[in-house]
């Protein structure tokens, strides 16, 4: 009986002693040392586990969600992808030189003139690639004294177009060039004669685009047109034409 007690003395004392150096600050020697070490970490792994166990239980709670929905964010310059149709007016100077052997004379008239366009763009990267058809009312005739012919009255009224354009947007900005076709009427009254003609010629031009909205945007837009280069007979007379038109007009378009 007393063997067992001494050995159970033997046993608990070391876990004594380590206990009585922890809370006196005493050293008991490298065996303590070991002893209270193990008595201070065990309690910190058991908490450690503990705690893993509880955050585990609590991510299980979670709703799980198997797609992940990305939000429909607008690409660059898309704003300018997609048709839109549009009014337009400003100003057109129609000039028609007239020639006869030894002498000519220019016609201009500046006019009031008045447009519908519409047209589909796309973006290609950086870059706005589009078409366009418009339709303008471009003034009336202006009249001109010729040498030997006396007055030639010329003009045009109206023009339609086809072109093509590349712009480069900057935000809600872009700027752009364009070139195509136009049928532009022309007629000349010389020598109590007229003659009319419909020419097909170049259309060059470029402009500035203002996306104010969404769907909105407002425009300046310049072109030159060669309208015709022909030879007529007036009364006896062979008259030479050549007529070209400009126009600066500020539009308004709705894109859909």
């Amino acid at each position: 009986m007393q063997i067992d007690q001494m050995r159970t003395r033997q046993a608990t004392f070391p876990y004594s002693r380590a206990i009585w150096a922890g809370k006196t600050g005493v050293s008991m020697g490298s065996g303590s040392k070991g002893s209270a070490h193990r008595f201070w970490v065990r309690p910190l792994v058991m908490c450690a586990v503990l705690g893993g166990l509880v955050a585990g239980a609590k991510a299980a709670d979670m709703p799980v969600y198997d797609d992940f929905v990305t939000p429909n964010l607008p690409s660059a310059g898309s704003v300018w992808e997609g048709g839109y149709v549009g009014a337009e007016a400003g100003l057109s100077q129609t000039l028609t030189e007239s020639k006869v052997p030894g002498a000519k004379s220019t016609a201009s008239k500046m006019d009031a003139a008045f447009g519908l366009f519409g047209g589909y763009n796309w973006q290609v990267s950086r870059v706005v690639l589009g078409v366009e058809a418009g339709a303008t009312y471009l003034g009336g005739q202006a009249k001109k004294n010729l040498s030997g012919v006396g007055q030639v009255k010329a003009g045009s009224q109206w023009s339609a177009s086809l072109r093509g354009r590349v712009g480069l947007p900057f935000e809600s900005f872009m700027p752009y060039l364009t070139a195509g076709l136009a049928a532009t009427d022309h007629s000349t009254k010389a020598n109590g004669k007229t003659h009319s003609a419909l020419g097909v010629g170049l259309m060059f031009g470029g402009g500035l685009e203002v996306a104010v909205s969404e769907n909105w945007r407002v425009r300046a837009d310049y072109s030159m047109t060669g309208i015709l280069n022909e030879k007529d007979m007036f009364g006896g007379t062979r008259i030479e034409r050549t007529a070209a038109n400009h126009r600066l007009m500020l539009g308004v378009s709705y894109a859909f």
